[in-house]
């Protein structure tokens, strides 16, 4: 198990995510497929944005693309489904990323963030800083399990070869590292490999 609490509390949790593709820790999860067994259903942005007004779209696209990273509607649809909307604009590895965090909330079954009207009369979406940090946390344990993580740290795999080998993003890569308490471990072994 992972060196810090937190990390160690999630691990089960993403271990059960990874069991309903029936993957070993050392398979790569695609959240895409693991996306059909939790019944939720991926909408492609351009479609929504094409029934939207052009402002509002273009807000989504354009102005406002780096403001957010995906969603999903809190509402189950009547055939027990739940749609996923992803931001296309980012990259592959970070909508990977977002995907599995979006499943974890699922499967954790977070309550979902509303609407709430801010003094000046503004909209803002509410935010559980809890339920992001431990939706995050276990959709990266899922993509990258302690039983594949900490033996490569151990021999020395660089932050850039798991990142490659998991397809993901350096960042993820080194989150999980820190998030774990590896990180004084991965340092003394690239020491120690340079």
């Amino acid at each position: 198990m992972p060196f810090s609490k937190r990390a160690r509390i999630w691990e089960p949790a993403a271990l059960a995510l990874r069991r309903h593709l029936r993957l070993s820790t050392h398979q790569i999860l695609d959240p895409y497929q693991l996306a059909e067994s939790v019944d939720l259903r991926l909408v492609d942005l351009k479609s929504i944005c094409d029934l939207l007004p052009g402002a509002v779209a273009r807000q989504i696209l354009v102005h406002g693309k780096d403001a957010w990273s995906g969603g999903v509607y809190a509402q189950t649809l009547p055939d027990g489904t739940r749609i996923c909307i992803l931001n296309s604009g980012h990259n592959a590895r970070r909508m990977k990323t977002t995907l599995m965090e979006e499943i974890a909330h699922i499967h954790l079954q977070h309550s979902p963030t509303g609407l709430v009207r801010s003094v000046d009369g503004l909209c803002m979406r509410s935010y559980d800083k809890a339920q992001e940090e431990e939706a995050f946390g276990v959709g990266a344990a899922a993509l990258i399990p302690w039983n594949a993580l900490f033996p490569a740290i151990n021999k020395g795999a660089t932050i850039e070869e798991l990142a490659e080998r998991y397809e993901l993003s350096d960042e993820l890569v080194r989150y999980r590292i820190q998030i774990t308490g590896a990180y004084k471990l991965h340092m003394a072994r690239q020491r120690v490999g340079h």
